[in-house]
């Protein structure tokens, strides 16, 4: 299936609803669309990844709320149940692919087990996927293979085979970023390895909960209390999985955002500064400039520049 808006359940027509539900969950589904309102759910998932692009889509399950936006995806395992909105002044691109639960199985099966015994067994064996349901970061492995789709979705390709196979190698991808978060887990200096996996799961929703609320900031305490640990050993643990602290972090996601909007917009330096939380533009002034060392007029320009130089190379 492959919808080319985003759903509004809150005032899609009536007979949308039975169509929609014939075929979610039983079949690969694809859904994309830009929408300055848009309410999704709640309903069961199968596995599924969600990216954003624009702006950031909320999205609520297991009794919490993440933002997914132009700097992360989010996985979520078969039989989540989850709800999403998107509200903003402007229009939002969102990109969700459910997969087939017996294509995630085929393609897990597979990817375990040697040419010859996959060639004796046939397509048969289940097996299921287990996915760390926090915000990641885009990266090199999942990340690529989310923009081709979303490349061919924008020139208007409509062929599902094509899809398909692309949705294999998203799999693919999407097991070996989640073989490298769950090494990146094992190496950490603890000493049990469900010590690891559990401290791993409690830093991640304070993680998550600064990434969504990045904009009116948030502190030691709150972060602390999401992860269910004393500031102590939160402060000290948050180091240890991301290397800084949760402020140098906060910070860094705030100039991630600042440079995306100086790049795509013409707000003044004191509206971009507001609307990543900064509190003074000499404060996201003296980011931009330890980060690039350029100006926010220099980005602008050279961003303009290679604007003009893709629209004459067409």
């Amino acid at each position: 299936m492959l919808l080319r808006t985003l759903p509004d359940f809150a005032s899609a027509p009536v007979e949308m609803r039975p169509w929609f539900n014939s075929r979610w969950g039983r079949e690969n589904c694809i859904i994309w669309g830009r929408a300055k309102r848009a309410r999704f759910g709640p309903c069961a998932h199968g596995l599924s990844i969600r990216a954003v692009w624009g702006g950031e889509e909320r999205c609520q399950f297991d009794g919490r709320t993440v933002a997914v936006d132009d700097d992360s995806f989010l996985i979520l395992n078969p039989g989540q149940l989850c709800s999403t909105t998107i509200r903003a002044n402007h229009a939002v691109e969102s990109l969700t692919i459910c997969f087939q639960p017996t294509l995630v199985s085929q393609v897990y099966c597979d990817a375990d087990l040697p040419l010859e015994q996959a060639l004796e067994r046939g397509g048969d064996l289940e097996h299921s996927a287990d996915f760390i349901e926090n915000l990641q970061a885009h990266d090199g492995t999942v990340s690529p293979i989310l923009r081709f789709i979303r490349a061919h979705l924008w020139r208007g390709v409509v062929d599902e085979h094509w899809y398909e196979e692309q949705m294999v190698f998203l799999l693919e991808r999407m097991r070996i970023h989640n073989r490298k978060v769950l090494q990146h887990i094992d190496q950490l200096a603890l000493i049990r390895p469900a010590t690891r996996r559990e401290v791993y799961r409690r830093v991640s929703l304070a993680t998550d909960y600064l990434l969504t609320h990045y904009v009116e900031g948030t502190d030691l305490s709150t972060l602390a209390g999401m992860a269910y640990l004393s500031k102590f050993h939160f402060l000290r643990l948050f180091r240890l999985i991301h290397g800084v602290t949760p402020r140098e972090y906060l910070q860094r996601k705030r100039l991630d955002a600042a440079l995306r909007l100086l790049a795509t917009t013409q707000l003044s330096i004191k509206e971009v500064a507001a609307a990543v939380g900064f509190a003074y533009e000499s404060t996201l002034l003296r980011h931009v400039r330890t980060r690039t060392n350029l100006t926010p007029r220099q980005i602008r320009t050279r961003t303009s520049d290679r604007s003009a130089f893709a629209i004459s190379a067409r």
